[in-house]
């Protein structure tokens, strides 16, 4: 009970398959109790929380339903007191409750996150659940498994090691030997001949043994013809691999010579020997010879690399019942998964966005250190912790230190997932097996490789990745973080442009103007110069900084204190310049209350389409940024100006929001009133760096 789940190695579990063999076995659980049972007991009891913007869109309703009600209520008492129309007070009260919630919301947020689905499955990305494109945004920890996402997920020739020489296999490139050419000739000789794997490089097809195939890859790039090879040395006999023997041989013939090549388990492989070639010279194989190798084989091992030892014979005359023995040990081979190539630039992109990313996996401590520190999983030291290092409870302080965890079961994935939830974190779970399927229904997002995932783990996910790469889900939380902050950006644009109706009506209510805004005029803007430049804002591609901002705090709501003092600020700015300027026409140019009401509305409605330029940050460019190189705003803005005129100039439609001619001087006092506010705004924001 004390070894981990996966050192096991005297278990047979369930899901499992005997090939061949006898054995006797005493039955430890069934059905639930079973391991994959327990993972299946997991999966429908891990509960998936509300999504984070679900859960802040809904805090936001009810804010703004309270805010709705309180205004409407002060609006209707005055408006008595005053002793207006009970009718008209009534209308323009719902027109206000109708100005205060920005009832396109739920739409232009429904639009932006399909419209960033769209986006992210054109980057090898597919998303089932809408609202999860949002999730993706808030990410700020990434657990994610080794194999096939940090690694590529196939065997790759990693070492050669003699008695006295070394060299490590880099970025497919030939390896050069000083003091055993011979041996590392020999050695790629055994490689081809003892093996039954097949590689077409022209069809870019291969069959066989991962090992197998890799030891081919690895001749031909060290200039061996496989073909001419295997033609020249005929195979007379096999000794196939077996769990007992933990090797393969294989007896060939050329011309008048025999030729045994061997591979295997160099403890399996060392017994068969009793040569060694050193620096190209055959030498007594000795005990101490053999410690040396198997220690340092061993020692190989500890660092998770599997190793191979080689060994050959010739002679003229070979018994074909009993080739193997009296070998000659050439030396030992490490296979390792190679890292990702591309993946050293999606962590530093994490590591820059404020992401920690965490490596969970069942593979030995020593081959996750090793893979962590070839693609710099992190910027520090990395710190291991193994699932029996779980068992028995360390300090919370070193869990979240820590970088790696090795040897893990799919419980302790799962915990590890919670506890950082319950700590506030929005947690992303990368996995491809039955054994992740839990953490991955219970993680914030649930994220499967799409080509060697299984059903399972596909299923339980919210994303796929296409490509099984890493690189994918950076490209994803790029994404995840433009749409939210496409959603911030015109839920402050709805709510400044909704805020600045309600304080003209206010101030034309409270001060008894014989004017103001009518009930139609204000849905017409809802409907109109609101809507369409918003949906434009949700379908912003972001800019270059959005990666190297921290991840929001998880616990903010969508519009933050310091947004909604953006909004009151703007909300003022859009106001004030029409309620002066439509004074100063009421009162000293005696225009009367009707083109007063549509000055008002004219300037308040291009005021508010003006409005959407002031949305990027300062520190980007007033005339290049993301606003201005988004066509559909251009669109948006076309489309309102082209109805508004509609409605300005075709009877029945100008009577039906009340309506009239206006003079050229007044079109010009409406242009420089709708632009006052954008000057405003801009020099605040710029220049005093008052709002941002």
């Amino acid at each position: 009970t004390e070894t981990s789940l996966a050192d096991q190695l005297n278990m047979a579990f369930k899901g499992t398959s005997v090939i061949k063999g006898n054995a006797k076995a005493i039955v430890t659980g069934t059905a639930l109790h079973t391991e994959l049972g327990k993972i299946t007991s997991l999966v429908e009891n891990a509960k998936q929380v509300v999504t984070p913007l679900e859960k802040k869109l809904q805090e936001l309703t009810k804010k703004l339903m309270w805010i709705t009600a309180i205004l409407a209520t002060i609006f209707i008492v005055t408006g008595l007191l005053q002793g207006k129309d009970f009718f008209l007070i009534i209308e323009t009260a719902i027109a206000l409750a109708v100005a205060a919630i920005p009832e396109g919301l739920p739409i232009v947020t429904t639009i932006a996150l399909t419209y960033g689905m769209l986006r992210m499955a054109k980057k090898h990305v597919l998303i089932k659940r809408l609202s999860s494109v949002e999730t993706l945004g808030g990410i700020n920890v990434i657990f994610t498994d080794k194999t096939g996402t940090l690694t590529e997920n196939k065997i790759e020739v990693n070492n050669i090691h003699f008695f006295d020489e070394d060299k490590v296999a880099e970025n497919n490139q030939p390896v050069n030997f000083d003091a055993n050419k011979q041996n590392f000739e020999k050695l790629l000789l055994i490689s081809t001949l003892c093996n039954n794997a097949v590689i077409d490089t022209n069809k870019k097809k291969q069959v066989g043994d991962p090992i197998e195939i890799s030891l081919l890859h690895f001749a031909t790039l060290n200039k061996i013809n496989i073909a001419e090879i295997t033609a020249a040395y005929k195979r007379v006999a096999e000794e196939p691999f077996s769990s007992e023997t933990k090797l393969m041989a294989t007896l060939h013939q050329k011309d008048n010579t025999n030729f045994v090549a061997a591979k295997g388990a160099i403890e399996s492989i060392i017994l068969k020997c009793n040569s060694v070639s050193k620096q190209d010279k055959i030498e007594i194989l000795t005990d101490e010879d053999k410690k040396f190798f198997l220690a340092k084989a061993e020692e190989i091992q500890a660092q998770g690399t599997r190793v191979l030892g080689f060994a050959y014979k010739e002679a003229d005359n070979i018994d074909e019942n009993e080739f193997l023995n009296d070998l000659v040990f050439v030396g030992f081979i490490g296979f390792l998964d190679p890292p990702r190539l591309d993946i050293s630039g999606a962590l530093q992109s994490c590591r820059n966005a404020g992401i920690k990313v965490i490596m969970i996996t069942g593979d030995h401590p020593a081959t996750a250190l090793h893979i962590a520190k070839k693609i710099k999983l992190s910027d520090t030291e990395n710190i291991v912790i193994t699932g029996k290092d779980l068992e028995s409870k360390p300090n919370k302080k070193l869990l979240f230190a820590a970088t790696i965890f090795a040897r893990v079961t799919p419980q302790q994935k799962l915990d590890m997932v919670g506890l950082y939830q319950k700590s506030g974190n929005i947690v992303a779970m990368t996995g491809d097996g039955i054994n992740d399927a839990p953490a991955l229904k219970k993680a914030d997002i649930g994220i499967a490789m799409g080509i060697k995932g299984t059903q399972v783990a596909i299923e339980t996910a919210e994303m796929v990745l296409k490509n099984d790469s890493f690189k994918s889900i950076v490209i994803a939380l790029e994404q995840g973080r433009v749409i939210f902050q496409n959603i911030k950006r015109f839920l402050v644009y709805l709510l400044s442009c909704n805020l600045s109706e309600i304080f003209i009506v206010f101030l034309y209510g409270l001060l008894n103007f014989s004017f103001s805004i009518l009930p139609m005029q204000i849905l017409f803007l809802n409907l109109i110069t609101d809507i369409f430049p918003a949906l434009a804002l949700g379908m912003g591609k972001g800019n270059k900084l959005i990666m190297k901002m921290p991840p929001r705090n998880p616990k903010e709501p969508i519009a933050t204190k310091k947004d909604w003092g953006n909004i009151i600020v703007y909300a003022s700015l859009l106001a004030i310049p029409i309620f002066v300027v439509t004074f100063y026409c009421s009162y000293y140019l005696g225009y009367n209350a009707k083109t007063c009401n549509n000055i008002s509305f004219f300037c308040l409605a291009f005021s508010q389409l003006w409005h959407v330029f002031n949305l990027p940050s300062r520190k980007i460019s007033f005339i290049k940024n993301e606003i201005t190189q988004n066509k559909f705003i251009w669109f948006a803005l076309l489309i309102c100006v082209l109805i508004l005129f509609l409605f300005y100039y075709i009877h029945p439609l100008n009577t039906i929001i009340g309506l009239k001619p206006l003079s050229f001087k007044i079109w010009l006092i409406i242009l420089a009133t709708s632009l006052t506010p954008l000057a405003f705004i801009q020099l605040l924001k710029r220049f005093f760096k008052i709002i941002d």
